[in-house]
């Protein structure tokens, strides 16, 4: 397979090696929005070659600005027919023949050339709508510069793949979800579905859509979906999991997802009147990876491996639907770890004990609490494989210390003390609890506000400390001087005539007793 130079190509530029910048665009999650390509399809931006593995066969155009890249995936793609790998400008794309799907789940930021034209962000979408022909599809993904990843994140080193953008200071970017559909349509878009992504924009583990996110049937299990997909923890703020979970809860997950990714279609132009209606050409109507119920999946899922997808039942419902085809209910209720920190910040001591003590004593103790949902049937249901019992404790002790909650427990309240604390409050032997197997307790996976949190905990403990030592010393300081006085009060009496005299007379009546018994011995007879 030959590299087509098309203009403004780049020399010795890379976006696919990570050298310059975050790497490829990749996810398994993505996999089934490539998979719904129709007709002839262009894919722009660096994307991951096995991603590209997804697209159907077919008449497959890729456009990458580095020729680097180009002759990386031409080498990759090489046994693909129908496959062309282009090199340089989108400006360029004016002279190709349209297309009818148009991927973009980088986005527009890595399209522009140091060889090219200087494109806005508004140029670049006018530059894709154009490849498209009229009923075709376009597949953007536009990174939210107010995302969870983004303000967790410490500032960016700077990197030689920013010589081009102005981040989240370009006015002529669309800043948040509403101006961004109101600007495909401005542009002659209409758009047809809208997914979030999770937890990052590069490498997407979750694709959830805004109906989803407003769903409060749902609002635990995705809590815990986005507490497992967390994101990248170290050198962060803090945790993004959590945080994720909290912006679910509050009603403004969407607003805050570290992207959003769009499917609209072109818009036609009215037809001609004077085109007889057998002329006209219909334009296709394609779907983002539709479910066996018909719809398009609300949620695409690769966080535990498998790619699972949340379809919504025709009558009603949320289904997890497994590659095998098998279905279940999502479990709607509260997740187990909320209601544990509610009773505790309620000072209800016996509805802690009764929901630790289910939890403990059941066969899912080795389940995370964060990862437990308490149907409004009150059983359990478990989102992930059980483990270790003490692990679970373990990590159910060292989130809440994380989030805060340390003042609700006696003190010592660290992770080890805590986990003892809960195992006995759930009726299990107070035997040491061992550390997680993994989780927020790791030194390098905690951010700068767990360590915080972590920090002043230890400092009350240590100023605890000090003061009982301190408590201690003035205790024990106390006794030796009043020792010190009844001591010399001892001699000081021990030196007087009438302590003299009292020795002697003292001598005195234990040699006459002595002496009195040895006389008795020698009288009275033996028996």
């Amino acid at each position: 397979m030959n590299v087509r130079l098309i203009g403004g190509e780049m020399q010795v530029w890379s976006d696919l090696d990570g050298r310059h910048g975050p790497g490829p665009v990749r996810g398994e999650a993505l996999a089934p929005l490539l998979a719904a390509a129709t007709g002839r399809v262009l894919v722009v931006g660096p994307l991951d070659p096995a991603l590209l593995d997804a697209l159907p066969a077919g008449d497959a155009t890729l456009l990458v600005r580095g020729l680097p890249d180009a002759e990386a995936l031409a080498a990759r793609l090489a046994d693909r027919p129908g496959v062309t790998v282009l090199c340089g400008s989108p400006e360029k794309l004016a002279t190709e023949p349209a297309y009818d799907t148009v991927v973009a789940l980088d986005g527009t930021e890595r399209l522009g050339s140091t060889e090219g034209a200087d494109l806005t962000w508004a140029d670049t979408l006018a530059l894709l709508v154009a490849a498209l022909r009229p009923g075709g599809r376009l597949l953007l993904a536009v990174e939210n510069h107010l995302g969870v990843h983004r303000l967790v994140a410490l500032p960016p080193e700077v990197t030689d793949s920013d010589w081009a953008g102005a981040g989240e200071y370009d006015t002529d970017r669309p800043a948040g979800l509403d101006r961004l559909r109101a600007r495909l349509a401005a542009a002659g878009l209409a758009v047809r579905r809208t997914y979030t992504a999770w937890p990052t924009p590069i490498a997407p583990t979750a694709l959830v859509s805004p109906e989803l996110l407003a769903d409060e049937d749902a609002t635990a299990f995705l809590a815990a979906l986005l507490a497992r997909a967390g994101g990248p923890r170290n050198a962060v703020l803090t945790d993004p999991g959590r945080l994720a979970a909290t912006a679910l809860r509050h009603g403004a997950a969407t607003a805050l997802a570290p992207a959003w990714i769009l499917e609209a279609a072109r818009v036609a132009p009215e037809p001609d009147a004077s085109v007889a209606p057998a002329a006209r050409p219909e334009p296709e109507v394609t779907a983002v990876a539709p479910s066996a119920t018909g719809a398009p999946p609300e949620a695409l899922i690769t966080v535990d491996g498998p790619p699972v997808e949340v379809v919504r039942r025709p009558g009603g419902g949320l289904l997890l639907r497994h590659p095998d085809g098998g279905t279940r209910p999502l479990p709607a209720g509260h997740l187990l770890e909320q209601l544990v920190i509610v009773a505790a910040l309620r000072r209800d001591l016996p509805t802690v004990r009764k929901l630790l003590g289910r939890w403990q004593a059941g066969a899912h103790a080795g389940v995370p609490a964060d990862q437990v949902v308490v149907t409004p049937d009150r059983d359990l249901a478990p989102l992930v494989p059980a483990g270790p019992p003490d692990a679970a404790l373990r990590r159910l002790a060292v989130r809440m210390l994380d989030a805060g909650l340390a003042h609700l427990w006696p003190s010592p309240a660290d992770p080890a003390e805590l986990a003892l604390t809960l195992a006995a409050l759930a009726g299990r032997s107070t035997e040491p609890v061992g550390p997680a197997v993994a989780g927020p307790d790791r030194p390098d996976a905690a951010g700068f506000r767990e360590l915080a949190v972590s920090r002043d905990r230890l400092a009350r403990e240590l100023a605890e400390a000090r003061a009982r030592e301190a408590w201690y010393e003035r205790t024990l300081a106390e006794r030796e001087a009043e020792l010190r006085r009844a001591r010399g009060l001892v001699a000081l009496l021990s030196g007087t005539p009438t302590a003299r005299a009292g020795k002697l007379v003292l001598a005195g009546a234990r040699r006459a007793r002595r002496t009195a018994g040895a006389v008795v011995r020698r009288v009275l007879p033996h028996d």
